[in-house]
């Protein structure tokens, strides 16, 4: 038996290569990663590049409510960090109805409030405070208002804090004890 396939764009990458942003989803979403590790995205309105109900959902399943609370979920997520770069590992985007859905897997490199040893190497050669594996998911929509023609609609996080968490311990960020209150 034959099932239905939706045609779809999928590559390894060290991130944001050149090729990649022939793909006008990709190139959209490149964009969006470099305002939020390097841009002013945290400084705008999050309606720049998302959508005014855009949802976000944490890598626990909690699904924040719909626009200005899912954004300030994410922001919320970088707390920690003083800088952060997302390095893309592999894409897999594919088109929708009203845009592109796009699951991503990258390296997601930060340092911490608290200095302290940088063992972790980018891509670049830069050292790093931390750097912890995720996945996310996105679905952008078509709105000429959005950079590129698009928004993003929602987001959903897949991964770990353990690598971030074991050196906030380390550091002195956290106790221990605060992790189970």
């Amino acid at each position: 038996m034959s099932y239905p396939t939706t045609p779809a764009y999928i590559t390894y990458c060290k991130g944001a290569e050149t090729r990649l942003r022939e793909h006008p989803g990709l190139d959209f979403l490149f964009d969006h990663q470099e305002a939020f590790d390097k841009g002013n995205m945290k400084t705008e309105p999050y309606t720049v590049f998302h959508a005014n109900d855009f949802t976000l959902t944490l890598s626990d399943g909690t699904a924040l409510s719909p626009g200005e609370a899912s954004w300030k979920g994410w922001l919320e997520e970088y707390a920690a960090f003083t800088e952060h770069l997302h390095e893309a590992r592999y894409v897999c985007i594919y088109e929708r109805d009203e845009g592109w859905e796009m699951m991503g897997v990258a390296n997601v490199y930060a340092n911490l409030h608290v200095p302290g040893e940088k063992t972790k190497t980018d891509s670049s050669g830069r050292q790093w405070d931390v750097v912890a594996p995720g996945a996310f998911l996105f679905t952008c929509v078509k709105d000429s208002t959005g950079p590129k023609g698009y928004k993003v609609k929602s987001m959903s996080l897949y991964g770990s804090k353990f690598p971030v968490i074991a050196e906030m311990v380390k550091r002195g960020m956290i106790k221990p004890d605060d992790l189970f209150k």
